[in-house]
């Protein structure tokens, strides 16, 4: 299936073809399902070991597309730009959940609730909430969350944090707004690195996905290229200093 072809279309009846959900991330960001900064934040904290989760309602239908159609494609696109960091560190796989809300993926996966949660920090994952955008029939990122490890205190007792919202889909102004600058420190902290080069590496991820976005490139593989390519750039430039 050509990855140029996966722009919204109608669902068909009988046995006519329908239109397949993009396969890669740079189609789903132009569509308004999600946006670059999102995508970027999002590809680089799961190609470093974070758990993704992507949760819809499977029998809403947008865009041609039901919910179960959806949050796989995403999944598997915020994957395929997520290159392998090592044969030391696997990607996880998305895991696609038939929720429509975090309330509800806590729910259905009680492993991932604040009851579950250890010293080992086994509750941390990325939860992206999809959801219909009514106005344009289309799925939108209602909500993306980060699920917090617990902290020990002083006296060694271990205390539970609440979800950290990342991004929301705001109706009202057309667009997402981002609040992962409030635990930056913490997202920088769970993949071992630093905040302002995590910023950085944002930003970057940001900017070069975007410019795929604005050159039409909707090919999983080339985005996927094109994201390793800048990545060994970096590293190099890192080594160099």
């Amino acid at each position: 299936m050509d990855d140029n072809s996966g722009q919204p279309g109608s669902a068909q009846t009988g046995t006519l073809p329908r239109t397949a959900p993009p396969r890669a991330i740079t189609a789903w960001i132009r569509a308004g399902t999600l946006d670059a900064e999102l995508a970027a934040l999002t590809s680089i904290m799961i190609e470093s070991g974070l758990p993704l989760v992507v949760a819809a309602s499977g029998d809403a239908q947008a865009n041609g597309w039901t919910g179960v159609e959806a949050r796989d494609a995403v999944g598997q696109s915020l994957l395929s730009c997520a290159p392998q960091p090592g044969p030391a560190v696997r990607t996880p796989s998305p895991v696609c959940v038939e929720a429509g809300s975090l309330e509800a993926v806590l729910a259905r996966m009680p492993i991932l609730s604040l009851d579950a949660a250890d010293e080992l920090g086994a509750r941390v994952a990325i939860v992206v909430v999809l959801g219909i955008d009514a106005p344009e029939d289309a799925w939108r990122v209602t909500a993306a969350h980060l699920l917090r490890p617990p902290l020990r205190d002083g006296h060694g007792h271990l205390q539970r944090q609440g979800p950290a919202v990342l991004a929301t889909w705001d109706p009202a102004l057309r667009r997402f707004e981002h609040f992962a600058w409030a635990v930056l420190p913490e997202l920088a902290a769970l993949i071992d690195r630093r905040a302002g080069d995590l910023e950085a590496d944002i930003n970057a991820r940001t900017d070069l996905l975007a410019g795929l976005v604005a050159h039409r490139i909707d090919d999983a593989g080339a985005v996927r290229l094109a994201v390793e390519a800048a990545r060994t750039v970096a590293d190099a430039a890192a080594h160099h200093h």
